[in-house]
């Protein structure tokens, strides 16, 4: 799903307007790999 949203931004079908309201939506994605992340040693994102 998230491979199909990078698609998607990629090829402009996502409206500007929209792009304050889906950083807010991923944000809570974001911090979720990053706890999990210490947890199981991942690589942490910049």
């Amino acid at each position: 799903m998230l491979g199909e949203l990078a698609g998607q931004l990629d090829d402009g079908r996502v409206y500007d307007r929209d792009l304050p309201a889906l950083g807010r939506a991923l944000n809570p994605v974001l911090q979720s790999y990053r706890r999990r992340a210490r947890w199981s040693g991942a690589p942490d994102l910049p």
